[in-house]
Order: C-alpha cells, then sequence, then structure tokens
C-alpha cells in the first residue's frame, strides 16, 4: 500500500505538497466521501419500502452524485497544474486518429465477452440459453430499444465522467511511479468501490448484482482499459468501450433481474472478463501492459514536449 502510505521520511510541508504527492489518494478519498454522503442521505430519507424514483427530493439529490468522479478531478487538476492541467485532462478525448481495429473492440467487447461467457456456461450444462437479446428490444412492444434510447443521455454523461477521472486523472497519475497492473489494480478498486453504496442500498445499479462479482468486474475492466489507453492514448476509444458496456446490459439478458435474481449469467460474463485481463498481464507485462511505455500524466504536460 505504498500508494496510500507513501515513504516514512516525508515531511509535507503544506497542504499542496501532500497532494501532489498523493493525487489519485487525495480524489479516491473525496469521491467516496461524496459518493457516501450522498447515497446515505438518500437512504436515511427514503421511508422503508420506498424506491428513490418514487420521492422527488431523493431523485434528485441521488442523481448529483455522477458528477462527483468529474468534479473532484477537474478541481484537482486545475489546482495542481492550473489549465494546462485542465487541458491535459481533456486532451486524449482529441486523439482519436487510431486503427480501425480498436474501434472494432471498442463496440463489440462487451458483446463478445458475454456471448462467450454465457457459451461456456451453457457447454458446460450449468445454465440453459438465455437469447441473444432481452424480451421485447426488437419488436412486439420495443420496450427495450424505448428504455435504452431513453437513457443514452445518462450512459454518455457518465462514459465521459468515469473515463476521465478514473481512467486519465487516476490511471495515468498512478502510472508515473507504479507498475501499469498496479496502477489499474488499485484504480479498479477505487471504482469499484464507488459503486459499492448503491450496491448496498439498491438504488442505482442492477438489482441482485453480487458486490464481490461486481468489484472483481471492475478490476478487470480497468485493466482492459489501462491496456487500450497505453496501446492508443485514445480516450475517444475508451469513451465508446464504456458506453457500449452500459448499453451492453439494455440488450443482452444477462442481469439477476431477468432471472429471478440469479446472478449467474452476469457471473458467467465477469468470469470471461476475468480471463480477458489474466491474458492481457501474461501477454503484455504487467510492468507496461502494452508494447509501448505506460501512459502518464506527464506525457501531456507543456514541460514534456
Amino acid at each position: 500500500m505504498c500508494w496510500i502510505l507513501g515513504s516514512r521520511d516525508y515531511n509535507p510541508s503544506g497542504m499542496k505538497n501532500l497532494i501532489k504527492r498523493f493525487p489519485v489518494l487525495t480524489f479516491v478519498l473525496l469521491t467516496l466521501g461524496y459518493q457516501f454522503l450522498v447515497v446515505g442521505f438518500v437512504w436515511w430519507w427514503l421511508p422503508a419500502g420506498v424506491h428513490m424514483h418514487d420521492d422527488a427530493t431523493a431523485h434528485m439529490v441521488f442523481r448529483l452524485r455522477v458528477f462527483g468522479p468529474l468534479v473532484f478531478a477537474m478541481l484537482l487538476s486545475a489546482y495542481l497544474e492550473g489549465r494546462a492541467g485542465l487541458r491535459n485532462l481533456f486532451a486524449s478525448f482529441l486523439h482519436w486518429k487510431v486503427p480501425g481495429r480498436w474501434y472494432a473492440l471498442a463496440f463489440s467487447w462487451k458483446f463478445l465477452f458475454t456471448y462467450v461467457g454465457i457459451a461456456i456456461m451453457v457447454i458446460a450444462g450449468i445454465r440453459g440459453w438465455p437469447g441473444f437479446v432481452v424480451h421485447d428490444f426488437f419488436g412486439g412492444s420495443w420496450i427495450g430499444m424505448k428504455n435504452l434510447m431513453l437513457s443514452m443521455p445518462f450512459i454518455v454523461g457518465i462514459a465521459f465522467v468515469e473515463e476521465s477521472a478514473w481512467m486519465k486523472f487516476c490511471v495515468t497519475r498512478m502510472q508515473e511511479r507504479y507498475s501499469a497492473f498496479w496502477s489499474c489494480f488499485m484504480v479498479g478498486i477505487g471504482w469499484g468501490l464507488w459503486y459499492l453504496p448503491m450496491l448496498l442500498v439498491g438504488e442505482g445499479v442492477p438489482d441482485g448484482y453480487p458486490w464481490p462479482v461486481f468489484l472483481l468486474s471492475m478490476v478487470c475492466l480497468t485493466i482492459l482499459l489501462g491496456w487500450t489507453y497505453n496501446m492508443t492514448h485514445s480516450g475517444t476509444v475508451l469513451l465508446i468501450m464504456q458506453i457500449i458496456a452500459n448499453c451492453a446490459f439494455f440488450i443482452i439478458p444477462v442481469l439477476p433481474g431477468w432471472h429471478d435474481g440469479d446472478a449467474t449469467y452476469v457471473t458467467a460474463f465477469v468470469a470471461a472478463n476475468f480471463a480477458s485481463a489474466v491474458i492481457l498481464v501474461l501477454v503484455y507485462g504487467w510492468r507496461e501492459l502494452g508494447t509501448k511505455p505506460r501512459a502518464r500524466w506527464s506525457d501531456g504536460m507543456p514541460d514534456r514536449r
């Protein structure tokens, strides 16, 4: 846990020096504190048996949690590096000229991992095939498609927030000092813990998703995204990957809610995600997680040009 404790002989000379030495830890503490505060208020405010969407006040406060990671990433970047830090935070979204295979991966990865995980489970005789798409996504009442379209502004927004905050701000700063695997692993833990209070109160996340499985999924996702970013330096590709990740579960009948709370199908997806993370680390190495030096926050700062 050296990223938290630092060296024993370190004697901070001020708040800015402390934050500069531990920017990711500062971000995680602020973000998790804010998240637990918002979700805790909603849990306290709602009467027993009442869901968040049935209470206007709770729903309004709950929606504020979405912006926490981006706000803290922007504030810390501005505090530490000024305008250059803010530009660096978002600059990777302009780097979109990468080989087409990366866009193919971005648009297909979640479907590929999910169908492969389910197929292996079906072949092993654990469960039956649940279908390729949810009921009434195509045809019928089209309710599945309608729900996805209504959710698209939020899906795109949360993808932008999370890729800017957790991947660009956190992972690239961690990779200044630590290996790519260790950086992605620790950021993945923090990212997963950001969802933990919502999992515990059953609001804002799919019902029935076991929190240990979800936490493992977030770590594996961070490794996949970290490898992709180290290979491409493209925030655009990562943004598409995250949007597709959030869209896929509107389309594929894998969540426990489609199976009377049975989490076997979503666990199969996480198993495939875990296998991909292991393969990436073994093939590309735990230090760089790519074929060239890992991406660092300082790569985009003026003094490195």
